[in-house]
């Protein structure tokens, strides 16, 4: 918890007095003048509790004190009372805080008080309305005030210790219409002792350096004298309280200097709103840490500077004086190769002008106000340039000190470009060899770059995100007084999406993942290796610039559109079966791509449409059939059946969710580990659960009834092809025919789908995006296939050679679903 400021015990030592104030008056029955002098000590904790220095403390005691003047007609009574009055405003009003106080003023209206305090005291003391102690108790009280000044954390015992000989006076004869005896036989307790007990405890306070604690120890007395006793007895511990509201910092919070014609203002945050005026206009700063600084030019005079947080204000008085003016001459020198180029510059007109170079004059060329002259270096040095000129009749000379550390710079500069990124690379050559400089600077299309220095002489820079457009760098370096710039422009060409190399986004963050190398190349996509948290990951990126070769799936935007709508369901799906490779994220957003095809190559680098999956790291059963040891092998039909089952297994899971995979290929059926050499390691690592198959690439499925936008020739059915020309629906048993022509390739090793059945699907779709009749080319596709599947044969696994032929029908309607598939594998034995 946080102590409260002396600015909240300020106020709320203000409005208890306040409270006070109007029930004692409300309750009060004594005279006039003996309410006027009761009042003069409530008002008086008011200017008291300010934190800051002040002496309004003055006008409110004397102003109530006298105010019985204004009741006496005569005319000096009232001349007296207006000096009085006019004098005691004057006092505070020219004191200001009491540290920037307006002597002459403050010093008249100081004298002008004392004399009119005395003689309205002899008045109304000669005419008996009070004796003498009210009068005398204002001195003391006036004085109290100052000690906020003293720079010492002892400064409020003084203080206290006035406020309490100031009460003591003005009780003296007669408090409130009390007398003295009787008021101390009253408030003997009150008055005594709680201001020895609350003096020695004020003291005990500071010695420990709890300064804030002070006002609130009286505060608390108040209270309970307010609660135990006289309400007017009340208002002695605030009065006695106030003078230690003191904020002793604020004196070194602002400090102000003139500089010729400008102010140096420095000042500590608070980390509150601050404002910083001058002359009433608000001025900016900049700070650190520990302190806040502002350079303000300003007119010759007199400005006030004013410092505010959060409303609370400190303000200095400063004057500036009549900026002194430069020298009409001023001499600029840069030192290239072996020669000092000079330049000097006047401001006004020139009688005649000599420069010299170690007392060797140099020659000049004039060109309007400037005059420049060469000086052959030889050797390096320290030389100065001196410039002698009759201006008006005036004799001035300057002159300028330059130091050569060197004779020769170059800057050896090397731009190598490593789309989306441009590496440059610059060193400095001095005096022939490499040597770091004073000061570099580069720079790319006039933008300064931050730069490392891997060695001696050596500067490098990168430019990231570059477009397709030319770049200009500029390497400017400078040692002692040699300059040298070096230019190169480079022009930037992406890569084209035809000829796309994956390595680029090697050592890159796609996603939220970090790319490691690249896993696979296919026809539609790359598969990258991305890691997140230490986890391993597969990256699918589809390729937007697919082959056109016929064994490779065709996509279209429209896929990724599907994609980017059915991610969370299709995350969903692979979480419920372990057949299915997992899915956690699917990136497809088709306005992004539609920009990528456009030529936006560095989108594609950057948010490419891609799938992240389970890290599959044992292969496909693509790599499988390849084997001869595992394909030729007893256990391959073992092998493939668990394959079967597990893949029929999965394509269930997507079916019962109103899915269709539409790219069953052996390609796409996965091994979590690699699955071994031999079949019989193969067979066992399967059995035993050491590898799992995988179902994968769920990103190709579709809800059923929704449209198609890819196939794969050698493994879906004519009628796919031709639904998805014709806008037709995805249908399951799409899915087993796919099924069943994978199982083909993986028994007899050759697709199911022949050359020609390919060749004529292919054609089929380029007829139709040319607008042609592909119809004739789906008719023989159908009569080719319808052939094929007339005689097909199994070479291994003839159990399952029946169902294999039913699930690739010609017709669909004759297929069976998943489910009769799975039933009639598991009755197979």
């Amino acid at each position: 918890m946080e102590r409260p400021s002396f600015k909240a015990i300020s106020m709320i030592y203000i409005l208890f007095v306040v409270y006070l104030l109007i029930f004692f008056v409300m309750d009060s029955h004594i005279s006039v003048q003996n309410l006027l002098v009761g009042l003069s000590i409530p008002l008086s904790c008011i200017p008291l509790a300010l934190p800051r220095a002040n002496l309004y403390v003055v006008p409110v005691y004397s102003i109530t004190l006298f105010l019985p003047l204004f009741l006496y007609l005569s005319n000096l009574d009232l001349v007296v009372a207006i000096l009085l009055v006019v004098s005691s405003l004057g006092v505070p009003l020219s004191a200001g805080d009491l540290r920037r106080l307006v002597v002459v003023p403050f010093m008249a209206f100081l004298v002008m008080f004392g004399i009119t305090y005395s003689v309205a005291g002899i008045i109304l003391v000669s005419s008996g309305a009070y004796s003498w102690f009210p009068v005398l108790a204002g001195v003391p009280l006036f004085i109290s005030p100052v000690m906020k000044l003293v720079q010492s954390k002892w400064n409020v015992v003084p203080g206290i210790a006035l406020v309490f000989i100031s009460q003591f006076l003005e009780s003296g004869l007669n408090f409130l219409g009390l007398s003295l005896t009787s008021f101390l036989s009253i408030s003997s307790i009150s008055v005594i002792l709680w201001g020895v007990l609350a003096f020695l405890v004020s003291v005990s306070f500071l010695a420990l350096g709890f300064k804030r604690s002070i006002p609130l120890i009286f505060l608390g007395l108040s209270a309970l004298v307010y609660l135990l006793g006289p309400t007017q007895l009340a208002f002695l511990p605030l009065e006695a309280g106030s003078v230690s509201i003191v904020n002793r910092e604020e004196s070194k919070e602002l400090e102000v200097r003139a500089e010729g014609n400008k102010i140096v203002v420095k000042f500590r945050p608070r980390g509150t709103k601050t404002t910083l005026l001058v002359d009433s206009l608000p001025q900016k700063f900049s700070c650190n840490n520990s302190e806040c600084i502002s350079t303000i030019f300003t007119r010759p005079g007199s400005h006030e500077v004013k410092l505010c947080f959060a409303g609370e204000c400190i303000s200095q008085n400063i004057v500036t004086t009549q900026h002194v003016a430069s020298t009409p001459i001023k001499i600029e020198s840069m030192v290239n190769g072996n020669k000092l180029n000079i330049v000097v510059k006047v401001t006004g007109k020139v009688n005649s002008l000599e420069v010299s170079v170690n007392g060797e004059p140099v020659k000049l060329q004039e060109n309007g106000r400037e005059f420049t002259g060469e000086y052959l270096i030889p050797a390096p040095g320290k030389y100065v340039v001196e410039a002698t000129a009759s201006i008006r009749n005036n004799t001035i000379s300057v002159s300028r000190e330059v130091e050569v550390k060197s004779l020769n710079l170059e800057i050896n500069l090397k731009v190598d470009q490593r789309w989306p990124d441009l590496i440059i690379t610059a060193e400095t050559i001095v005096d022939g060899s490499k040597s770091p400089v004073d000061k570099i600077r580069i720079r790319v299309n006039d933008e300064d770059l931050s730069f490392n220095n891997p060695e001696a002489g050596v500067y490098t820079a990168t430019v990231t995100s570059l477009e397709g457009k030319t770049y200009e760098v500029v390497v400017e370096a400078q040692k002692g007084e040699i300059t040298r710039v070096e230019r190169r422009k480079v022009t930037i060409s992406p890569p084209l999406l035809s000829s796309w190399d994956p390595k680029i986004w090697i050592g890159r963050t796609i996603y939220g993942y970090d790319v490691e190398s690249i896993l696979g190349i296919g026809g539609t996509s790359y598969v990258l290796l991305g890691r997140r948290e230490n986890k391993k990951y597969a990256i699918k990126i589809a390729n937007v610039s697919p082959s056109s070769s016929s064994s490779s799936t065709r996509l279209g935007i429209s896929t990724f559109s599907d994609l980017s709508k059915e991610s969370s369901k299709l995350q969903e799906i692979s979480e419920r079966s372990n057949d299915i490779v997992k899915l956690y994220g699917v990136y497809a957003d088709v306005n992004t791509i539609r920009e990528i095809l456009e030529g936006k190559s560095f989108l594609y680098l950057t948010n490419p449409p891609a799938i992240v999956m389970e890290l599959m790291t044992g292969g496909t059963a693509e790599d499988l059939v390849k084997k001869e040891a595992v394909f030729l092998s007893s256990n391959w039909p073992s092998v493939v059946r668990i394959i079967f089952m597990s893949t029929a297994r999965a394509l269930s899971v997507v079916h019962r969710e109103n899915y269709v995979h539409l790219d069953v290929k052996p390609r796409n059926i996965f091994f979590s580990e690699p699955p071994g050499n031999t079949g019989g390691e193969v067979l066992n690592n399967l059995v035993n659960g050491k590898t799992a198959v995988k179902l994968g690439d769920l990103g190709s499925a579709r809800r059923r009834g929704e449209r198609i936008t890819e196939y794969t020739a050698e493994y879906c059915p004519v009628d796919q092809v031709e639904d998805m020309l014709l806008g037709r629906g995805a249908r399951p048993d799409m899915d087993v025919f796919a099924l069943g022509a994978t199982i083909y390739r993986l028994i007899n090793g050759t697709s199911l789908n022949p050359p020609e059945v390919v060749r004529e699907m292919d054609g089929a779709v380029d007829a139709f995006l040319r607008r042609g009749d592909f119809r004739a080319n789906l008719d023989r596709a159908r009569r080719a296939y319808s052939a094929v599947h007339s005689s097909l044969r199994l070479s291994r696994f003839h159990e399952v050679e029946g169902l294999v032929k039913k699930m690739t029908d010609p017709d669909p309607t004759r297929r069976p679903s998943i489910q009769e598939v799975l039933n009639e594998l598991n009755a197979i034995k």
